[in-house]
């Protein structure tokens, strides 16, 4: 399964958004997926703040995009966008607000194009992470049940990893 799926991404490189820059385990993450080559992390957050933090964990993000909602070139076209997609249900002022919460701010760079896929969760909680997406991104038009996956790997007793895979544990209880 995994094979198929990362011979996918090498064909075709993505970029992913993580909405906690500085969380040691999204560091972590991102300086794994550097080594594959086949997804680029962009990394939400203050630069500097972000660099610190990876040289504090040991961990080389070179080649990572870090992207801070606060010095953004393109503030004002995504708040344009968000006013846009939320319908009158946020101001202008409601949605520059939010952006400068990753969890927004990450899904944005989704709804716009500028990233393939968010992850986040880190710090987040599931609620603070899904809503967003649902509020920005959105289901497939006729599609109104989404749908989610927990990946954990775990140490065996064989001394190899387990790799579980739930879905729906937090957010389609009855699917």
């Amino acid at each position: 399964m995994f094979k198929k799926l990362i011979d996918i991404l090498k064909a075709h490189p993505r970029k992913i958004v993580f909405t906690e820059g500085t969380d040691s385990r999204i560091l972590e993450a991102s300086a794994r997926l550097l080594s594959g080559t086949f997804l680029t992390p962009v990394l939400v957050g203050n630069e500097e703040a972000v660099r610190a933090a990876a040289e504090d964990a040991g961990f080389n993000i070179r080649g990572a995009i870090i992207v801070d909602p606060e010095n953004y070139e393109n503030m004002d076209a995504m708040v344009a966008k968000m006013v846009e997609l939320r319908k009158g249900k946020m101001t202008e002022d409601e949605c520059r607000s939010a952006l400068k919460k990753g969890n927004y701010f990450g899904t944005m760079l989704v709804a716009m194009g500028e990233a393939d896929a968010l992850l986040g969760g880190a710090t987040y909680s599931t609620a603070d992470t899904v809503r967003p997406a649902l509020q920005l991104v959105k289901t497939k038009p006729g599609n109104k049940i989404v749908s989610s996956c927990f990946i954990l790997v775990r140490p065996s007793a064989t001394g190899d990893n387990d790799v579980l895979a739930m879905g729906d544990c937090a957010i389609n209880i009855k699917p």
